[in-house]
């Protein structure tokens, strides 16, 4: 979360892609070659061959098909038949059953459709039976529906029994609620077995709709609502499918094919470590996966894991150069980024070469740095408190330059030809910042402009910032192609919208604002302000910066724990952390990260 101390400043803000045609040889006199009249045969052989598979597999389909419904039509001519014979002995409630299970299997059906009015008819018109005859009604329906048990036959148990109880409810009442229950849940546990997981969920649940409360069922939906959630992450999170997998292996270590899939997601995720090269942490990915599966790939992959591990930790690290752990590369160029040192307590810039993520400290006791177009040379603020203020400097630390003395002074932005810089200052009697530019040799008098809020300076020439009109309303993001600030366009509505970065191409800003209750990175286009969200966590994510290919926007999150870089796509897309940053950023409201070709 943000801190305090310097950030009293932005609270301060808060405030205020043909054919030969050109000549070249001509080839229309030449004699046209044809294929030997050997190739041309085996082509056709192969033809055919293929035109045979084809109709063969076709041909499988539709007996597949064929077989099919022929089963269906044989089930539904012995349900005619029964409901037929049952018809002629005067059971009507019997022959109403088979007539409706005939046609739930062939609905269009005639004859069975026409004898099953009959029956209904005759049922409707016969005198009030006798008990005896009620009953007799009741327990053929009851065995029958046990019949259907015993085979198999699910839904034409439910069928039955909902027939029952139709016609007496009150019938053997918990006969009927056991074979219901033990329907739902055996139905459930084949269809476990079949992996339908899905399905087998709701049969379960109607199972614990018949008897709640039962703890063999209450198991197994409890396992199968865990395998699904974990393979939903399958590939996608392996943090999260490993937890899911671990409480069901937990739970019971043989279900399904839970071992398999645990020690796979254990290998992919260090796999994932060693393809960015965090080898220690692939080693213990693959640790985890052989205590589960002892397996001699995993071994082997643990052990060269190991091996680099330690070549890591024992490697020199130079007071300049500094190469942590990555996840990604950065795609080109370079970037300049505050780390803050906590034995120190101060920040340092550092610059990271996409290269060979080769890493260079700049300057310490410093932030807020801002490349120069051509990207050599780098302005930041000094925190010494010697010298304080803004200063530039060749990449390589030298030829320094004061370009401001105040202590005030903060978040300077390069002008497109590299010979100006905007900065602020806090104007303490105004009580509001101040945006001024200056010359980027250091020569002459820094001219006051307008009030507003950390500047970023774009490709065309505009000047966009966080500010209000001079009354203090109609805050938010403004931009100008006018050196002196004049007449202002304002793209968005609240001044919490800061951290502004142009696209390369000067159609976008992206930036940062705390609409939601935390921070997230937006991007506002270009004279259409049309605002697009591109983070979405409760972390704090923000201090966004452009590639110079407008491929990738660069960010800082604390979403894993601790502060880190990450990339994603310019539509939010594809967010991959680059490198950790380190448990602590204070201040991180009132720091700015730079990325040139």
């Amino acid at each position: 979360m943000a801190e305090k101390g310097y950030n009293s400043a932005w609270d301060r803000a808060v405030d205020c892609q043909g054919n030969n045609s050109g000549g070249g040889i001509a080839t229309h006199n030449k004699p046209r070659r044809t294929a030997p009249t050997w190739l041309k045969g085996l082509a056709l052989v192969v033809i055919l061959l293929l035109v045979v598979i084809l109709v063969i597999g076709a041909l499988g389909v539709y007996h597949g098909l064929q077989k099919r419904d022929r089963l269906t039509q044989e089930t539904a001519e012995q349900h005619y038949a029964a409901g037929l014979a049952h018809l002629e002995n005067g059971e009507y409630e019997l022959a109403v059953a088979e007539l409706e299970l005939t046609l739930r299997l062939v609905p269009d059906y005639q004859d069975a459709a026409e004898k099953l009015s009959e029956a209904k008819a005759r049922l409707e018109a016969q005198e009030t039976p006798t008990i005896e005859m009620h009953e007799q009604v009741a327990a053929d329906l009851l065995n029958q529906a046990q019949t259907f048990y015993r085979e198999g036959r699910w839904d034409d148990v439910v069928l039955a029994l909902e027939r029952l109880r139709v016609l007496d409810a009150d019938y053997e009442p918990q006969a009927v609620e056991d074979l219901l229950f033990a329907t739902y849940h055996d139905q459930g546990l084949a269809l476990i077995n079949e992996g339908r997981l899905e399905e087998a969920l709701r049969y379960l649940d109607k199972a614990l709709e018949v008897k709640p409360g039962q703890e063999d069922v209450l198991e197994q939906r409890k396992l199968a609502a865990l395998y699904l959630t974990a393979i939903s992450y399958w590939g996608a999170d392996w943090d999260k499918a490993i937890s899911n997998f671990l409480e069901l292996y937990v739970i019971n270590p043989e279900y399904m094919d839970v071992r398999q899939r645990l020690y796979d997601a254990y290998m992919n995720r260090g796999d994932l470590y060693a393809d960015q090269h965090q080898w220690c942490s692939a080693e213990e990915q693959y640790v985890l996966a052989i205590e589960i599966r002892p397996d001699q790939a995993g071994e082997k992959k643990r052990t060269e894991a190991q091996r680099l591990c330690l070549a890591v930790a024992s490697s020199p690290v130079s007071a300049s150069t500094v190469v942590p752990e990555y996840a990604v590369r950065l795609p080109l160029g370079k970037l300049a980024l505050p780390v803050y040192d906590q034995e120190r307590k101060a920040y340092e810039i550092f610059v990271v070469y996409a290269e060979d993520m080769h890493w260079v400290r700049v300057v310490s006791f410093a932030d807020q740095p801002r490349f120069s177009p051509d990207g050599t040379r780098i302005v930041f603020r000094s925190r010494q408190s010697k010298k304080p203020g803004l200063y530039a400097m060749d990449i390589q630390g030298n030829n320094e330059t004061s370009i401001s003395t105040s202590h005030e002074a903060g978040f300077p932005t390069w002008s497109p030809d590299g010979q100006h810089i905007a900065f602020v200052i806090y104007d303490v009697e105004q009580n509001s910042w101040r945006i001024y530019v200056t010359s980027a040799d250091g020569q002459g008098k820094a001219v006051q402009l307008v009030s507003g809020w950390a500047p970023d300076w774009g490709p065309e020439g505009n000047l966009a910032y966080t500010g209000c009109n001079e009354g203090g309303g109609h805050c938010g993001i403004r931009f100008t192609t006018d050196v002196n600030l004049s007449s202002p366009a304002l793209i968005t509505a609240d001044p919490r919208d800061i951290g502004l970065a142009w696209s390369p191409d000067g159609t976008k800003i992206a930036y940062m604002s705390d609409h939601d209750g935390n921070w997230e990175v937006y991007t506002v286009g270009v004279p259409f302000p049309e605002v697009r969200r591109l983070t979405i966590n409760e972390a704090n994510d923000g201090l966004p910066a452009w590639s110079s290919d407008g491929q990738h926007i660069a960010f800082v999150s604390d979403r894993d724990g601790v502060w880190a870089l990450y990339l994603m796509k310019p539509d939010g897309s594809d967010q991959t952390k680059v490198f950790d940053l380190g448990p602590e950023f204070p201040d991180w409201l009132d720091q700015s990260i730079s990325w040139v070709r």
